[in-house]
């Protein structure tokens, strides 16, 4: 007689042959029958929106959505049911789960871009879209003209040069980024504070829009009241918001170079100090800091060391007119009269045209004759890259 422990064995076999037979049926039968549920649902979903009954279609898309979260079409139907209801946040969401191997993906994330920066003041999430859109396709115009104007009118001059140049490599820059590029030092837009002021809205904390807004109200002329999202009421050439960000964000780059100008202005040399002694490591690729050092030690008769910072801030951007008109002071008291003639002549002609630049209504005016005047300038500039990518566009 075989005892009960000799039957184990085989009964565990027995247990696990079961088992694996059930698998084998269960997986296909629950892939199946998932896949004709999903069908059921799109099946459901276009007769909701083809009958203009959008919550019904929202309704059945979600489900379709969490049964294949894979699938694009479902993604894009869903956006389309919450877009027709105005929901514009839920419909950026639904389109940037649009798979970035799917050939619609470009036009779903354009669609999202315009919602974020339109119906939405986001321009934060706007930025990581194009950037998105540029991983799948270096050409895409319209995402670096959209990275180009936002990071304008936050300030954050350095990436744009970057993206005006990245844009330019692959020949798809805008025609008003030229503008942008020769003004990166004195950006002001006249719509910059109420629309920044929205922007903040929907991120308040931000740093880069906090010290834009700041920087923009006490630059600002216009005694027409902003409200903030305070409740505060606050009109332009009001100095509260960017005194308050130079205590919020003592190593801010903008902020900094906003006191830097008002207090060489004032010949305030230890004040000056103070602030260049605050400057991040990071600002180093700024020129407009090392215009300022050179403005700083000419005011302390330190030519040498001061032309020497002059040169910097030209290696960084060759239009800095004002850093042409310093270099061209410290020749002119280092006794080299012809080449202080040179940067004066420079100098004068980009302040000139930076004036005339800024007294178009809107960048996007810009003209082919304008452009053809910028080549001609960025060649005196030693600009190559400027003058053959305007040349393409002639």
């Amino acid at each position: 007689m075989t005892s009960p422990k000799a039957k184990t064995p085989d009964k565990i076999l027995k247990l696990v042959l079961v088992f694996v037979f059930m698998m084998f049926i269960y997986f296909p039968f629950s892939a199946w029958w998932n896949q004709r549920q999903a069908h059921v649902l799109e099946e459901k979903v276009n007769q909701s929106l083809k009958a203009e009954d959008w919550p019904a279609a929202e309704q059945a898309a979600r489900k379709w959505t969490e049964r294949e979260p894979e699938n694009s079409n479902a993604w894009l139907d869903l956006s389309e049911a919450l877009r027709q209801q105005n929901k514009f946040a839920e419909t950026a969401d639904a389109l940037g789960q649009i798979s970035d191997k799917d050939p619609r993906v470009l036009k779903s994330l354009a669609l999202r871009l315009d919602l974020l920066l339109s119906e939405l003041n986001d321009p934060i999430r706007a930025i990581e879209t194009c950037q998105r859109i540029l991983k799948i396709d270096p050409r895409a115009d319209l995402a670096r003209q959209r990275l180009i104007y936002i990071n304008a009118m936050i300030l954050r001059r350095l990436e744009m040069v970057k993206q005006i140049r990245q844009a330019m490599k692959f020949e798809c820059e805008p025609p008003e980024a030229y503008v942008y590029l020769l003004l990166a030092d004195s950006l002001n837009f006249t719509n910059g504070a109420p629309l920044v002021n929205e922007w903040l809205k929907n991120d308040p904390g931000n740093e880069d829009l906090e010290v834009a807004l700041a920087i923009y109200i006490a630059g600002s002329s216009s005694q027409q009241s902003l409200p903030l999202s305070n409740g505060k009421m606050i009109s332009g050439g009001d100095k509260t918001l960017i005194n308050d960000r130079l205590k919020k964000y003592p190593h801010n780059p903008e902020v900094l170079a906003y006191f830097l100008e008002k207090s060489l202005d004032e010949a305030d040399l230890e004040r000056v100090s103070q602030l260049l002694e605050q400057v991040p490591e990071e600002a180093e690729a700024d020129n407009r800091f090392w215009r300022f050092r050179g403005r700083y030690l000419a005011l302390k008769n330190q030519l040498k060391l001061a032309g020497e910072s002059y040169q910097e801030a030209l290696n960084r951007n060759p239009y800095d007119w004002r850093s042409q008109l310093g270099l061209a002071e410290i020749m002119r008291r280092s006794g080299k009269a012809v080449e202080a003639e040179e940067w004066a002549q420079l100098g004068a002609k980009g302040k000139a045209f930076s004036r005339q630049l800024m007294e178009l209504e809107n960048p996007q005016q810009i003209n082919a004759d304008l452009l053809a005047q910028i080549a001609a300038y960025a060649q005196e500039c030693g600009d190559p890259e400027v003058h053959a990518a305007i040349q393409k566009r002639l």
